[in-house]
């Protein structure tokens, strides 16, 4: 997620902050002072009044995410909707906290090792200079590795390299080289994608899972995720290929840039001492994350060791200082609010109550509403850039509609989860803003790239999903 930076001086900025929270501060009251529907309580009522806020200040961004998540949080006792110490402070805390704290450990160790350039020269090497078949390479690379790192600086990555290894040597001219439009859109796609396939990939899977736990007691395993989730990621990898090298049509690759790339992939050298050590490391926690499957220790349990290993005498992959420079404490503290404050409209039945007051009304089959879900969300989700608000406002109503229409749960959990971390079509989402900064492509360019796999993805998650869900036993 972006952070903006804010003035010190009392200037319009300090105006249009003031003016947003303001605007938050008359929602809650107009809730407060308005009629409660029927078949919510009073508390419910004002649990969604504080959700919307909290999603109206995390979208505007007057002052920190992290910062309103935990004046929402504050406000939750003051309206009777949870006590602070039986619900506020003990719902922010969750398995999820730990699993992102050692994933942020788990990156910053891979991108201090030559893996992720090895990966890349390694697929060049067989492109043979096909430009169509280069931007295929970049992101089945970024897919690769957002299998273990999350989105954000695996598009930061593979984008500095795409820059310094093709683009300028090949003089690609910002915002009209069609195959700089291929290539940095690409590899943004690619990295939300690979994200999908597997737990680790995405917060927001984890995320996900763990609403999904704590409202049905039903808990996804680490390759269960992946046996669903990775045929519709491969799938949706090579659409999302097709689309921008259709839309596009990069220009082909001269011969002095491939000898430079050439070049380049032999500098990189051998893998030295640390790259072998992380390379053991996730080869072990990898192998763990898939036996949980028999031996049913935890996977965020696992991610942990992953991280303690990186400081083990002998080892020595992270000092401190590295590792605190690594955390986004902004994303760590948001996601802990927004379950904290999901919990809190739970509890008060808020959640039944809006999903069966709008589509628990319409007379429509179960496979019907997943086809809606799955073409909704992702429309929802430009209304709702926040990926953990957006689980917060989903999932939990369709977790709680999901046993009457005679549909697994686990089903909703993917969409919602997908759509959380995945948007095809607004480039000013904070991943997709890491490769627009290069100056390669312009929005309008990513709107037309991805309107292709964003109809893919809704029905891949309309028709194959429930199948592939059944047939991992859920």
């Amino acid at each position: 997620m972006k952070e903006k930076r804010f003035t010190a001086d009392g200037g319009p900025s300090n105006m249009k902050r003031a003016l947003c929270i303001g605007i938050a501060a008359v929602l809650i009251a107009a809730a407060w002072l308005g009629p409660t529907p029927e078949g919510l309580g009073e508390a419910g009522k004002m649990s969604l009044a504080l959700m919307v806020a909290g999603i109206f200040l995390w979208v505007t961004e007057p002052i920190p995410v992290a910062i309103s998540g935990l004046i929402i949080m504050v406000l939750m006792p003051v309206f009777g909707i949870m006590e602070y110490n039986a619900g506020v402070w003990s719902g922010f805390v969750s398995s999820v906290i730990f699993f992102i704290m050692a994933s942020f450990g788990i990156t910053a160790a891979l991108l201090k090792t030559k893996i992720p350039t090895k990966i890349v020269f390694t697929l060049m090497r067989l492109t043979k200079g096909n430009s169509r078949a280069t931007v295929l390479a970049f992101m089945i690379a970024a897919a690769i590795l957002s299998f273990f790192i999350s989105d954000l600086p695996c598009t930061a990555l593979f984008a500095g390299i795409a820059v310094s290894s093709i683009l300028e040597i090949e003089g690609c001219e910002k915002g009209s080289s069609k195959l700089g439009k291929a290539l940095m859109i690409g590899i943004t796609y690619a990295s939300v994608v690979g994200g999908q396939a597997i737990p680790s990939g995405s917060a927001m899977n984890i995320m996900a899972m763990n609403v999904l736990e704590a409202n049905t007691g039903i808990a996804i395993s680490f390759l269960d995720w992946t046996l669903i989730c990775m045929p519709i990621a491969i799938i949706l990898l090579f659409v999302c290929w097709f689309s921008i090298t259709l839309v596009f049509k990069p220009e082909p690759i001269s011969e002095k840039t491939i000898a430079c790339i050439d070049k380049k992939g032999m500098e990189v050298g051998r893998f030295e001492a640390i790259d072998w050590k992380v390379l053991g490391i996730m080869a072990i926690v990898f192998t763990l994350w898939i036996a949980s499957n028999w031996t049913g220790w935890d996977a965020t349990a696992i991610a942990v060791l992953a991280l303690i290993l990186f400081f083990a005498p002998g080892i020595d992959v992270l000092d401190w200082r590295e590792y605190v420079a690594a955390v986004s404490w902004n994303i760590v503290l948001l996601i802990g609010c927004v379950q904290s404050i999901s919990g809190g409209v739970k509890e008060q039945g808020a959640a039944s109550w809006l999903f069966g007051s709008t589509v628990g009304k319409v007379a429509l089959s179960g496979t019907a509403i997943v086809a809606a879900s799955a073409a909704l969300l992702p429309l929802l989700r430009l209304v709702i850039p926040v990926g953990p608000a957006f689980i917060a406002i989903s999932l939990i109503p369709l977790c709680a509609i999901a046993g009457a229409i005679g549909v697994s749960p686990v089903v909703f959990t993917v969409i919602v989860a997908v759509n959380a971390s995945t948007t095809f079509l607004m480039g000013v989402d904070g991943n997709n803003m890491l490769s627009y900064r290069y100056g390669y492509w312009k929005m309008v360019d990513f709107f037309k790239a991805g309107v292709i796999p964003t109809v893919a993805m809704i029905a891949l998650h309309a028709t194959i999903l429930m199948p592939l869900v059944a047939l991992a036993g859920y």
